[in-house]
């Protein structure tokens, strides 16, 4: 007898010793986020922090936050840190409202993201992505670091939503047993974007790399090839089309399982974070980056005449953006329902 209940113990341990879940972890670390940001906000705005987020002249980066005034945009950035710091300390202490605010979680997130990217950060983050993802290797400035730092916030808080919403999915596939999605037409439209706003975008950085000054004057076109610009250029067009194919996959079945070329994956499911993760992370980088661009045009008195089609792709990454988004969500949600429809 005793041995059958230690055999019992031993298979279902108690709720104390058991690996905490994900989205405590995810909500541990929001915290920590949080509490962070908030410190270096008072910090900042009390002048014994100097420019941790860019800001040491106003105008001299393209962010919104650089418009304000230190003490304006250390308090804006301290509120948007406690509201994150209230949100992740209440869900913490009081676990069983988690499966109830899984929408409040995601709208947050959302919130946040819209907030850190069209008012707190620029085109760095952006720029020092696109060197590393074309094996370019620059030293990264500490404002780029802080801006990087401050898109953790909402990409801890897309986790924390994620994590939350695959335990609704389980509960639900045990009340409906097939909850297979299909492919959306919205997915397959928002991949189409996702795929030629990058090609548009790449064409222009190859044609200059072959010896064609498309859309530029002699001028700057000799500038760029003194320093090497256009080499630099066809690098991330490189980069941006291997991303490009790479969304093809979000509607695709080789984006599901592994095709055959790739050996011993061949067959094997692909991993749901192995798709979604790096999505996520260009999607914030391509947002904060467009607006920067955006505010560079209607604020800082960027002029297209001229060299337009420097600026005008990138014009376009908003836009770019919100269809890769839509389309790993998409993505996500269907592998979800296939996922809950295979468990007994």
């Amino acid at each position: 007898m005793k041995r059958t209940q230690s055999g019992t113990q031993s298979e279902n341990p108690p709720q104390s010793t058991r690996a905490p879940h994900l989205g405590t972890i995810m909500l541990s670390l929001s915290a920590v986020w949080s509490l962070t940001m908030l410190v270096v906000s008072v910090l900042w705005g009390s002048r014994f922090l100097f420019s941790p987020f860019g800001h040491a002249e106003q105008g001299e980066y393209n962010s919104l936050l650089d418009y304000l005034s230190i003490p304006a945009g250390a308090a804006l950035v301290g509120s948007c840190a406690l509201l994150s710091l209230t949100l992740a300390s209440i869900l913490l202490t009081l676990p069983r409202l988690r499966t109830k605010a899984v929408a409040t979680v995601g709208v947050f997130a959302v919130v946040l993201a819209l907030v850190t990217t069209v008012v707190f950060t620029d085109t760095l983050v952006l720029a020092y992505l696109g060197y590393t993802l074309s094996l370019q290797f620059p030293p990264i400035p500490v404002p780029v670091l802080w801006q990087g730092f401050m898109l953790l916030g909402p990409g801890l808080w897309v986790a924390t939503w994620a994590s939350l919403e695959s335990r609704h999915w389980r509960k639900r596939a045990s009340a409906e047993p097939d909850n297979r999605q299909p492919i959306r037409g919205s997915a397959r439209v928002a991949v189409g974007v996702a795929v030629a706003v990058p090609v548009v975008y790449a064409s222009t950085r190859i044609l200059w790399a072959m010896g064609i000054p498309f859309g530029l004057s002699p001028e700057f076109y000799n500038e760029g090839l003194q320093v090497g610009m256009w080499h630099s250029g066809l690098s991330l067009a490189i980069a941006g089309l291997v991303g490009a194919l790479l969304t093809l996959g979000l509607v695709q079945k080789w984006g599901e399982r592994f095709p055959r070329w790739t050996g011993p994956l061949a067959g094997r499911r692909v991993p749901l974070l192995l798709a979604t993760i790096p999505a996520s992370i260009v999607t914030l980088a391509l947002f904060t980056g467009g607006m920067g661009l955006i505010h560079s045009v209607l604020l800082k008195g960027v002029s297209l005449d001229g060299n337009w089609v420097t600026i005008g792709p990138t014009l376009l990454f908003p836009l770019w953006a919100l269809a890769l988004g839509w389309a790993t969500y998409s993505y996500r949600v269907r592998r979800l329902g296939a996922r809950a429809a295979l468990r007994p």
